[in-house]
């Protein structure tokens, strides 16, 4: 049996960041899904509030009967994206 030093392994780990995963395809080009990941929940975030915004004003009777529909739409586009 061969004995491994704790010291070693942690030396041998610490030379280099390793890649994070996902971060190329398999052809080496950058992959587009942390792009895709960013506006998508940004997009999110602006529809979830868009969506609260319209439930809660009174101006505008468009706006406040499809202001569940726009938060309904932007949480399910947040919830695709986080989980990229």
């Amino acid at each position: 049996m061969t004995q491994i030093d704790v010291g070693q392994v942690v030396t041998e780990r610490a030379e280099g960041p390793a890649p994070p995963p996902g971060a190329t395809t398999a052809a080496g080009r950058p992959s587009t899904r942390p792009r895709v990941r960013l506006w998508g929940e940004r997009g999110g975030v602006v529809l979830i509030v868009l969506g609260i915004l319209g439930l809660v004003q009174p101006l505008v009777l468009g706006f406040f009967t499809n202001g569940f529909t726009i938060l309904l739409v932007g949480t399910i586009i947040f919830i695709i994206a986080s989980h990229l």
